[in-house]
């Protein structure tokens, strides 16, 4: 999907602040909850590959399904990650300390992996902003 947007300023890491008008096309998108609205108008990060500086008009490619894998990332891997944890504290914990009942191992290492879970998505967060910008919008051209 293209949007038009207007390069508000340039962060000093690299991507630049867009604002976009809200179009109608905006009660359908998937990401419209993502976006940060400001008096009717939509600001997001977007890479900025072309060079745009402030105060252009550009045009934006935002990848639908940006928004669904950023979800997934954020909140079904901590779930997932706490069903791990559970299960192989029922299964392994009482074989450590049997003074420990099944339930409380499974709680134990069920939010131990949680914390774990929550580690990695930061990793994977820092990775991402540190240039690969993999669910951020692209600066694709600039309009006319």
């Amino acid at each position: 999907m293209e949007e038009t947007g207007v390069v508000m300023e340039l962060t000093k890491d690299g991507p630049a602040i867009v604002q976009m008008s809200k179009s109608g096309g905006c009660e359908g998108c998937k990401a419209a909850g993502s976006c940060k609205a400001i008096s009717g108008d939509r600001v997001l990060e977007a890479d900025n590959k072309i060079g745009a500086v402030p105060g252009q008009q550009v045009i934006l490619k935002i990848d639908s399904g940006m928004f669904l894998k950023s979800s997934f990332i954020v909140y079904m891997i901590p779930v997932i990650f706490l069903f791990i944890g559970a299960a192989l504290g029922g299964k392994y914990g009482p074989a450590i300390s049997g003074a420990i009942t099944l339930d409380y191992w499974q709680a134990i290492d069920g939010c131990v992996f949680l914390g774990l879970s929550v580690v990695l998505i930061r990793i994977y967060d820092r990775m991402i902003k540190g240039g690969k910008g993999l669910l951020r919008p692209e600066i694709i051209k600039i309009a006319g």
